[in-house]
């Protein structure tokens, strides 16, 4: 029997293997108050990024959490991560310091086990909030007018993205020591911003890579985000719109407050 003849002579949700009542379920899981509050997080976390050429994380996942659930939240960020930073590719790639992106990136994936490790047997917790109070004390220094005037070699390049890895698996917040130490450059913020927009699209390919592996990116993460992603490209690309009227100046303090916040935030609440 066709699939039209079963509409008309099964019962609602019953033969051809009961796909009708199975995509009404999944219809059902999908669309919730939930996805609609994620989706004005994802359009603010887009926005941010956009101009900031990070931030899309940091905003998306504690909010996230809550509202779904760490294991449900997770995958989706991830993939609307990689949605961004592809976008943001194509403005900022010119400008991208390749050498020193792709050092930083391929040592803070040797990293991630170390932070695994940290996360199963340290309060991870404890150690968030400790981190973010020295990002803060880190940020309001760079807000004071100090910048990193060290060298800038590849062994410098490792160490900030061996501690990036390690702190991404390990408490959830990678981005700070590589957001400060771009923010420490001189020159053209433009150059900071896209090795931040090449670092993170390192990392969210990995991310996804290893939960397609463990089996974490499922039907229903994947769903949520191809709603989602129409949002993210908007926000990103009015984001991308004002950092190219704004300052270097204003960018740094833009982008540092925004910083600020998100670890005041990660200090209060954990």
């Amino acid at each position: 029997m066709s699939t039209g003849a079963c509409l008309f002579h099964r019962p609602y949700g019953m033969g051809c293997g009961g796909r009708l009542l199975e995509a009404d379920m999944f219809l059902a899981e999908l669309l919730t108050w939930s996805l609609a509050a994620a989706a004005c997080v994802a359009f603010t976390g887009a926005l941010i990024s956009g101009f900031a050429g990070f931030g899309l994380n940091l905003v998306m996942t504690p909010i996230l959490a809550v509202v779904m659930s760490p294991v449900e939240a997770v995958p989706v960020v991830a993939i609307l991560g990689l949605v961004n930073a592809v976008r943001m590719l194509g403005g900022t790639w010119r400008w991208m310091d390749r050498r020193e992106v792709v050092v930083m990136g391929l040592v803070s994936v040797l990293t991630v086990p170390i932070g695994a490790w940290i996360l199963v047997n340290a309060d991870a917790v404890l150690m968030r909030r400790v981190i973010a109070a020295v990002v803060i004390v880190f940020t309001l220094i760079l807000l004071a007018g100090w910048r990193y005037r060290g060298p800038r070699s590849t062994t410098t390049h490792a160490a900030v993205g061996a501690l990036s890895g390690v702190l991404n698996s390990g408490v959830g917040i990678g981005g700070p020591p590589v957001v400060l130490y771009q923010l420490s450059r001189d020159g053209d913020p433009a150059v900071g911003r896209a090795n931040l927009v090449g670092f993170f699209t390192i990392l969210a390919v990995v991310t996804i890579v290893m939960f397609v592996i463990n089996g974490a990116m499922d039907g229903l993460a994947l769903g949520r985000s191809a709603l989602l992603a129409p949002l993210v490209l908007v926000g990103t690309w009015i984001g991308m719109r004002h950092f190219s009227t704004a300052s270097a100046p204003t960018y740094r303090r833009i982008t540092l407050g925004f910083l600020l916040v998100v670890s005041a935030v990660i200090v209060v609440l954990g």
